[in-house]
């Protein structure tokens, strides 16, 4: 998607190693079934609102995750597919779309425990299936160790996961991150200053939002483009992907990296997932980073794909899959593909 903000911030996740819906429960119900709103707020709790859009029938439904900084409409090329064979539903977290801004820090247990409480809010019973892509594929994979009873099935699409960072950095390369970590921090607390001061729009977007152009380029239906652009005037939203960034960051020790917030929380809730259908999807095209050495490239591709096998080995059920052309975006780049998995695991869960 061709967004600076999130462009920089896919840089920065690069840089580390990392590939990296006011409302009564009737209401949530029944404004929930429009194919046309990107909008619809749910109270989860104190009036505090998320925002949870909903499409098709049947059961089980689906409900995606998007990676950090992400938001609906990653997933524009799967959803008609999707809804076709069952219920579908998007969500924003705090801090993003037109969810409220958040009240706690964007960590993945806070993550986890508002997904729990808004599908509770929103009247969505029975188990359901888990789409998480990047790092919604941690919190997707934390939310099954938390609440597996009402979880029917799980697919991750080029998931993030506890001990991503376990490899082995040489002193160069270690001090080649931070200066452009620090680079983008800084960028977002401007743009977050900016729209504070009302000085962001699409023909002067700073840097920090989608230009007319690039919205128009992406073919997203004007509600699309709607929902897509008027978060970037939030000054919240930078707090949000700020939030969800500090709680994703490596801690950096001497020549290896260790897990941050996310990973230590889903490492200590850590279960096995028995024979829940489970499909975990990895880019067949590896993300090389000039900046750090060809040995470091080489074990960060490695604990990647290991990774993605021991998350499927958590399942007796569970599929570890190479997907050939495709980058860290499988759902854009083989839309077909992430469908395809969807379904075996919608099919499986009914069963």
């Amino acid at each position: 998607m061709e967004r600076s903000v999130l462009a920089r911030l896919g840089l920065v996740l690069l840089l580390l190693g990392s590939l990296v819906c006011t409302s009564s429960r009737a209401n949530a119900q029944a404004g929930s079934e429009s194919r046309n709103s990107f909008k619809h707020l749910v109270d989860i709790g104190g009036g505090h609102h998320l925002n949870i859009v909903c499409t098709g029938t049947g059961s089980p439904t689906v409900v995606f995750l998007q990676g950090l900084g992400s938001d609906i409409t990653d997933w524009r090329k799967v959803r008609e597919p999707v809804a076709a064979l069952t219920r579908t539903c998007f969500y924003d977290r705090a801090g993003f779309g037109y969810s409220d801004p958040p009240d706690k820090p964007s960590t993945a247990d806070n993550v986890t425990d508002d997904l729990h409480a808004l599908l509770r809010a929103a009247g969505i019973t029975g188990r359901v299936v888990l789409v998480g892509h990047s790092l919604g594929g941690l919190f997707a994979t934390l939310y099954v160790d938390k609440f597996k009873s009402t979880v029917a099935g799980l697919v991750l699409v080029d998931p993030s996961f506890a001990g991503q960072y376990n490899y082995t950095v040489s002193r160069k390369d270690r001090d080649a991150m931070p200066p452009d970590v620090n680079k983008w921090i800084l960028s977002m607390q401007t743009c977050k200053e900016l729209a504070q001061n009302d000085k962001l729009s699409t023909s002067d977007p700073r840097d920090c939002m989608p230009s007319s152009r690039d919205i128009n380029g992406q073919g997203l239906t004007p509600q699309e483009a709607e929902y897509l652009t008027q978060q970037f005037y939030r000054p919240f939203y930078y707090t949000s992907v700020l939030s969800e960034f500090y709680n994703f960051y490596p801690k950096i020790g001497p020549g290896t990296s260790a897990d941050g917030i996310d990973g230590d929380q889903e490492r200590l809730h850590k279960r096995s997932f028995g024979n829940l259908p489970l499909e975990v999807l990895t880019a067949g095209t590896a993300i090389h980073n000039p900046k750090l050495s060809e040995a470091t490239n080489e074990a960060i591709r490695d604990v990647w794909i290991s990774g993605h096998d021991k998350l499927a080995n958590r399942s007796t059920r569970g599929e570890s899959i190479m997907v050939s052309n495709s980058h860290h975006f499988i759902q854009l780049d083989q839309p077909d593909r992430v469908v395809e998995a969807i379904r075996k695991i919608v099919l499986e869960a009914r069963q």
